[in-house]
């Protein structure tokens, strides 16, 4: 399939989509419903922009359009051809405009396009039908032309100053705890405003969320870490989906945060478990021809070292009285090696990389395959044979297969529970229902 290129704003034309008549009426729903919805698309017919804007139409009885959307490319294409787009915002018309009223001046029914035989309209076409259809319902322009804006927005977190790349981070590990919770992070990653990055406290500033406003909930969670986090939080939000619920702060650091890097500290309830993240940024070296990270010159070696002390003080585990307190690997820490690229709210991917845990990682720092380039230790994707991607991390920490055990958890939170300054880091509380062997696929990427 040829390269795309994109199109000038003044070149731009949309789509008009209809679907079979049950379809229709199921994006519909979830549209009214939840505001999103999705589609599937022939791969050899794609050639769609970061950004859609489409008009939803039915075709029977008679051709109408229904409401208008932004629609956008989702991760991966389910082991199909078929390319998968997420409609968001939308924006239904009351009543729906039909043929009658369109026809006039557009042609309405020529243009309609379907998943399978897609149409775009030329740009003069699309300029007339959005002109046309302002004028035919006028309580709706002004959100018409909010949409036609919205389409041209560069959503990405841009720069590569320390707060874009701080920001970039937060959104990840909100993304991975909604993931690890069974939540549905498409809509509220997906619709994130990032372009005011440099004024905003924090990445909970621009999502979709519940202020926590219930004061048990706070202190109960401030217990859990140890921490005051009514006080010391810079944002808090709470997500509910399901009988999930995720209650994340953004806080200063914490002296375990500061010696260790931590960045994201995550607890589950169902298995009284904490695990620990840091985000480690690799770089596309044209040298090594690939991504990587440079470990000497870091701190890293560091930062193990004070994880492997922190480990030796973790009193000896017992066996486990209950199967929820089973684990593949207590080992809390981990480590999130992430390609240094502008990650963009368009979709609801998370960061791609590599996770490992810190002691297999400091094994694999031992060992000679760890020097990529001569004597220099890198960690990169042609010398690391064996990492989690994100998919296998999010589906093993669901299901509480890795994560600190009972006893360790207790003593984590006893180290957390005095305050120093650093770097910010999010607190995640995970509160989620017992999830079914289908479920925990579900959402991952």
């Amino acid at each position: 399939m040829p390269k795309h290129t994109p199109l000038k704003p003044d070149e731009y034309g949309g789509f008009i989509l209809a679907f079979e008549p049950a379809r229709t009426d199921s994006i519909y729903e979830s549209l009214s419903d939840k505001g999103i919805a999705s589609e599937s698309f022939s791969a050899e017919d794609w050639s769609f922009e970061k950004c859609e804007m489409i008009f939803l139409a039915r075709r029977e009885p008679v051709p109408t359009i229904f409401g208008a959307a932004l629609m956008r490319r989702m991760g991966g294409t389910g082991g199909t051809r078929r390319i998968r787009m997420r409609i968001t915002e939308p924006l239904l018309f009351l009543p729906s405009v039909d043929a009658s009223e369109a026809d006039n001046s557009v042609g309405l029914s020529h243009f309609i396009s379907t998943a399978e035989n897609l149409k775009r309209l030329d740009s003069s076409t699309w300029r007339q039908l959005i002109t046309l259809l302002k004028n035919l319902r006028t309580c709706e322009a002004e959100k018409i032309d909010h949409l036609v804006a919205r389409r041209m927005e560069d959503r990405r977190i841009l720069g590569d100053d320390p707060k874009s790349k701080r920001v970039a981070e937060q959104r990840d590990a909100v993304g991975i705890t909604l993931n690890i919770a069974n939540v549905d992070k498409r809509p509220i990653l997906g619709m994130a405003n990032v372009e005011d990055v440099q004024n905003i406290r924090s990445i909970l500033e621009i999502l979709d969320a519940q202020p926590i406003a219930e004061r048990s909930l706070i202190e109960h969670d401030s217990r859990i870490f140890n921490i005051e986090l009514s006080a010391e939080a810079i944002d808090s939000a709470s997500f509910q989906e399901n009988g999930s619920e995720v209650r994340v702060y953004v806080v200063d650091g914490t002296p375990l945060e500061t010696a260790t890097g931590t960045d994201l500290f995550i607890y589950q309830e169902r298995y009284n478990s904490f695990l620990m993240l840091q985000y480690k940024a690799m770089e596309n070296d044209s040298l090594i021809r690939g991504w990587s990270y440079k470990v000497d010159g870091s701190n890293l070696d560091q930062q193990l070292q004070t994880i492997s002390a922190l480990r030796k003080a973790f009193p000896v585990i017992s066996s486990p009285k209950k199967f929820s307190d089973h684990r593949l690997s207590d080992d809390p820490f981990y480590f999130k090696f992430c390609e240094r690229t502008r990650l963009s709210s368009r979709d609801d991917s998370l960061s791609a990389g590599m996770t490992i845990n810190a002691e297999h990682l400091a094994y694999f720092l031992s060992l000679p395959e760890a020097k990529l380039d001569g004597a220099i230790r890198r960690i990169g994707y042609k010398n690391l044979p064996r990492y989690l991607n994100n998919s296998e991390f999010i589906a093993l920490a669901r299901s509480g297969w890795i994560g600190s055990k009972t006893t360790t958890t207790e003593m984590i939170a006893q180290i957390m529970r005095s305050r120093e300054s650093g770097r910010s880091a999010i607190f995640s509380y995970i509160k989620n229902k017992q999830a079914s062997r289908g479920e925990s696929e579900d959402r991952v990427i």
